[in-house]
């Protein structure tokens, strides 16, 4: 490891320390909210820099599934903990936030980063193709029930309906996973250089960093209730744009990252990747876990939430038509993200 790196890992669990030591002495709760929101985004940075290089000697392909998988892993906690804590319309936002954000604005800042420095970049349309009309069927998979709670007014109808769905979405993306690993002709370009750190390390990080998450996240949900009532901030724009910015900073930072070094390939791999396993993999976990915990989470959204989820999969479809794409492209996907973050502001 380099000194920077050490750096920085000081820095993320020292923070990580101070959240926990605030809400201890029962510190106003919107300050243990931005302590603990800088904690939870650290410490996404350190998983996604742990995944990359514990990827790094397994292929571009696999590096990009850990990448989305643990780059997610945040956020899923976040989900869970929100579910447990009664805070079911935060939890349902922070999944549709979770997938326009990767696909809105993860995905458009790679690509304006990516076109600046590079002009016009062609990708892989087959995978590209294949990962957009994942996007569409997660907004078939989860509006259905939506559609289907609003017509059938039945609380056991509508926890049963989400339960069958949530199996059958975790089915479609255990399908997507052995699709993406089988295709042919589907190959992320290399961005080179060995991983300085050995696997070990890798490993013993990503171990330490997924329970630091978990712990930090906890405090972060249990200040999100004060937040709300101190700050006056919308309850919709907390679930949809601020919690998703703070678990998916990992993404953020790798996608950016490998744009900027010619990888749109890899790029886009992570930031749609990412959206395809919230959409399909962390609402049926969700959904699943809160009829475990016995607060049942059912998949009913609000018609504007959706309709943002639906913008950003014909989205993703137009940038995927051909192949090629640009900074342009990438400004139209962070215009419709800024649209939405004000729609939801207001909202309050």
């Amino acid at each position: 490891m380099t000194r920077q790196e050490r750096l920085g890992f000081v820095a993320v669990f020292t923070v990580s320390v101070l959240a926990l030591v605030l809400e201890q002495v029962n510190v106003a709760g919107q300050f243990v909210f931005v302590v603990a929101a800088v904690a939870v985004a650290g410490l996404a940075w350190l998983l996604g820099e742990a995944t990359e290089h514990a990827g790094e000697t397994s292929g571009a392909r696999v590096s990009a599934l850990l990448n989305a998988s643990f780059g997610n892993l945040p956020e899923v906690v976040i989900l869970v903990l929100a579910i447990n804590s009664g805070l079911l319309d935060i939890a349902r936002a922070s999944i549709i936030g979770s997938v326009i954000g990767n696909v809105l604005l993860i995905l458009g800042l790679s690509l304006i980063i990516g076109g600046w420095r590079h002009g016009i970049q062609t990708f892989n349309q087959r995978l590209a193709a294949m990962n957009s009309s994942m996007l569409v069927f997660a907004v078939a998979g989860l509006g259905l029930p939506t559609l289907f709670i609003t017509v059938h007014h039945s609380a056991t109808d509508a926890a049963l309906m989400s339960r069958w769905t949530a199996v059958a979405l975790f089915v479609a993306y255990v399908a997507y996973v052995y699709g993406t690993f089988t295709m042919p002709g589907v190959n992320f370009r290399s961005v080179g250089g060995a991983s300085h750190w050995s696997r070990t390390q890798a490993l013993v990080l990503l171990g330490v960093t997924a329970i630091g998450t978990g712990v930090v996240s906890e405090v972060l949900v249990k200040s999100i209730e004060p937040t709300v009532r101190a700050w006056g901030v919308p309850r919709p724009f907390i679930g949809l744009i601020v919690v998703p910015l703070v678990g998916n900073v990992a993404e953020h930072f790798s996608a950016v990252r490998l744009a900027w070094r010619g990888s749109l390939d890899f790029a886009m791999g992570i930031a749609l990747g990412s959206a395809i396993q919230i959409a399909l993999l962390a609402s049926s976990v969700a959904v699943l876990a809160s009829a475990l915990i016995g607060n049942d989470m059912t998949l009913a959204f609000p018609a504007l939430e959706l309709g943002a989820l639906g913008a950003a999969a014909i989205l993703g479809m137009v940038v995927a038509r051909n192949g090629e794409t640009n900074w342009l492209e990438g400004l139209q996907l962070l215009t419709v993200y800024f649209i939405v973050a004000v729609a939801f502001w207001l909202l309050g």
